[in-house]
């Protein structure tokens, strides 16, 4: 049951987050575990600066992200011609024993980088705040 979904589009901001189960999310998270797949080194140390993670913890952020996407489709050309395409994704998603109840995910017109992780995290530690 999706509980709620924000699409935030603010100057440059253009993330979407979705609670699933805000049930889930009524205790204040005090612990996350980190999944970073496919496994990317920049994101794992950027992410283990900003917080100390717990392999117990029954909460995980998976974090999973591309660069370098192009879409051959004729049916975008217009988009593509006329606008910045997206090239690149970051999602990142809150679990709870393997219970989806929260994603941030946005779209990005270069490679993933620190300040993308970062301000993603970001986010997400201000909507449910997290110790």
């Amino acid at each position: 049951m999706v509980v709620g979904s924000f699409v935030f589009t603010a100057c440059e901001d253009k993330s979407i987050i979705t609670i699933y189960d805000k049930k889930a999310l009524d205790d204040k998270l005090s612990c996350l575990k980190l999944v970073v797949f496919p496994p990317d080194k920049m994101t794992r140390d950027t992410l283990k600066a900003l917080y100390k993670f717990d392999d117990n913890c029954p909460f995980t952020l998976e974090v999973s992200q591309k660069s370098g996407i192009t879409c051959n489709s004729n049916q975008n050309s217009d988009k593509k011609a006329l606008s910045s395409f997206p090239t690149s994704y970051l999602n990142m998603t809150i679990r709870k024993n393997s219970k989806l109840i929260y994603s941030y995910y946005i779209d990005l017109t270069h490679k993933v980088n620190k300040d993308d992780i970062k301000d993603g995290f970001e986010k997400i530690r201000n909507n449910l705040s997290i110790q």
